[in-house]
């Protein structure tokens, strides 16, 4: 009897099966969940890349640093492109999680457009000390997105690091100013995505050039006024 398999059939089956069997042997040793594994994963390829920039980082490294066999890495991660989508959505949820984290914020605030004026500039605050206290971090985000830029010009599937980045990032400033609007029974004049790029465009401003001169006095003052010019497009 021929069996109809075909040469890459049976390689690709084999190196899913040893990807299998080093993941199993790793991860069950130390009774780490998937997604236990992966966030793992995920937080050594952010420590390397903040020494050692997104360009130095290979998945062999992330392998050493968090302990692992290379299999594990690929295994929880198809690839690189993958494990740095996956790295600027966790460095994106660590800002939101900042805000979320402090439900006191959201009680008693108040309706009308000066109320929604004074919860978003706490959220930005909530959100600024989380990004004063990891300047590195900050760092990483437009090393991520210039690396993802220029790597896009050879591979254009890279560009989507930086895609999935600001489509990420627009949500999480979306939902933020949408709890906030809510919260304060306001209405926006102006669309939830435009604001919300707005929003990130000017904040993406305001840190790289803090990372530049590391003024924080004239940071609060800044982001005084973008509280002052989203409340303005609400009514």
């Amino acid at each position: 009897m021929q069996l109809d398999v075909r040469p890459d059939q049976i390689f690709g089956a084999c190196e899913l099966t040893v990807r299998f069997l080093e993941a199993l042997l790793c991860g069950v040793s130390s009774r780490l969940s998937v997604e236990e594994r992966r966030a793992h994963l995920i937080e050594a390829a952010i420590g390397l890349a903040e020494k050692k920039g997104v360009a130095g980082v290979t998945t062999r490294d992330v392998a050493q640093a968090a302990g692992v066999s290379l299999g594990v890495v690929h295994y929880c991660f198809e690839n690189k492109d993958q494990l740095m989508t996956e790295l600027v959505k966790a460095l994106s949820m660590e800002l939101r999680d900042s805000v979320d984290a402090n439900e006191a914020v959201w009680q008693d605030v108040g309706t009308g457009k000066e109320a929604l004026q004074k919860l978003v500039r706490a959220g930005l605050e909530l959100m600024w000390l989380n990004i004063e206290a990891t300047p590195e971090r900050q760092l990483l985000t437009y090393e991520t997105t210039t690396y993802a830029l220029r790597e896009g010009e050879t591979t254009p599937a890279k560009l989507a690091i930086a895609r999935e980045q600001y489509t990420f990032n627009d949500s999480t400033v979306a939902d933020i100013i949408e709890h906030a609007r809510e919260a304060t029974g306001c209405q926006w004049t102006a669309s939830v995505g435009t604001l919300s790029r707005f929003m990130l465009a000017t904040i993406d401003g305001i840190v790289l050039r803090w990372l530049v001169d590391n003024d924080s006095a004239a940071v609060r003052e800044q982001l005084d006024v973008l509280a002052g010019m989203v409340s303005s497009h609400a009514a």
